[in-house]
């Protein structure tokens, strides 16, 4: 059986308070579901120097207080082929772990069926 890829997540907030909340819940629903995950919470300063490059993920996920950023992220990002998208906001706000990790394995689930 094919070992499962490592899905790489970068969580932009503004200044990476609540997102360490929603690293730690939504790393445990990755593992409970036995999906291998790798998720990284940086502030906004941080994501604007992200060079995609040479680190790339699978997923860009924005906070609601970060969504300003999300045009230029995307153009950072999208010619590497990774998604960026701006986090449920209710999911945000209930630090939501499992919600927040639907919407993570649906958005990567969409990207593959495209390919």
């Amino acid at each position: 059986m094919a070992e499962k890829k490592k899905i790489s997540v970068l969580l932009v907030c503004a200044i990476g308070m609540s997102s360490s909340l929603i690293e730690n819940k939504t790393k445990k629903i990755a593992e409970d579901a036995g999906v291998p995950f790798e998720i990284k919470a940086v502030d906004i300063p941080v994501a604007s120097r992200w060079n995609f490059e040479e680190q790339p993920v699978d997923i860009v996920l924005i906070a609601p207080q970060a969504r300003f950023k999300k045009r230029s992220l995307e153009k950072a990002a999208n010619p590497q082929g990774i998604i960026v998208e701006n986090m449920d906001s209710v999911a945000y706000g209930m630090v939501d772990g499992e919600l927040i990790f639907k919407q993570i394995m649906d958005a990567i689930e969409e990207r593959d069926a495209k390919k």
